[in-house]
């Protein structure tokens, strides 16, 4: 898949969005949350990221071609899902706990701080990062199986691997070109 262009002007809604999500979990609940670095590298499937380092540093990645897709949504819920993932994990990092990522405290953010329903899943339509080619053919007692160059070469090494439905070990046939 293409890089996507970059595009500022959702850029710029999306960090005015998180800012606001920022100034409204510091007024709520009385903290110092600092302003998270945001980063639109974010690919694949996963709309959003937050992250807290150990120092306390705050950083927000966001899948821009889902935001682009799904802005209305991706304004209204995902963003403030990750700014609370950002408050839960922040205040956590202080008493050196690991809280579950959609727990009771962070779902206790989404409700009470920001009046959402607590959802730990988006519907975007989504298409994955990058597509793995299953160039090698092997076949088993009940079909063909399409393998990946890495575990070809596993079984090519005296590695062996069975099918899961007949048992039988895997053979290799031939190798389809790309």
């Amino acid at each position: 898949m293409a890089k996507l262009p970059i595009n500022t002007d959702l850029q710029q809604q999306a960090e005015v969005v998180v800012r606001r999500a920022e100034r409204r979990v510091r007024c709520f609940y009385g903290i110092n949350l600092p302003e998270a670095l945001i980063d639109f590298s974010l690919r694949g499937r996963c709309a959003g990221q937050a992250r807290v380092d150990c120092n306390g540093k705050t950083t927000l990645r966001i899948n821009q071609q889902l935001l682009e897709e799904n802005l209305d949504d991706f304004l209204t819920n995902t963003i403030p899902h990750e700014v609370a993932h950002l408050v839960v994990n922040w205040k956590a990092r202080k008493k050196c706990q690991r809280p579950r990522p959609h727990g009771s405290e962070w779902q206790a953010v989404m409700q009470d701080c920001f009046e959402l329903e607590a959802q730990r899943c988006h519907a975007y339509r989504t298409y994955p990062a990058r597509i793995v080619a299953r160039p090698f053919v092997y076949h088993c007692g009940c079909r063909e199986h399409n393998l990946t160059n890495i575990m070809h070469k596993r079984l090519s090494r005296s590695y062996q691997a069975l099918c899961k439905d007949c048992k039988k070990p895997l053979r290799f046939i031939s190798r389809q070109s790309p």
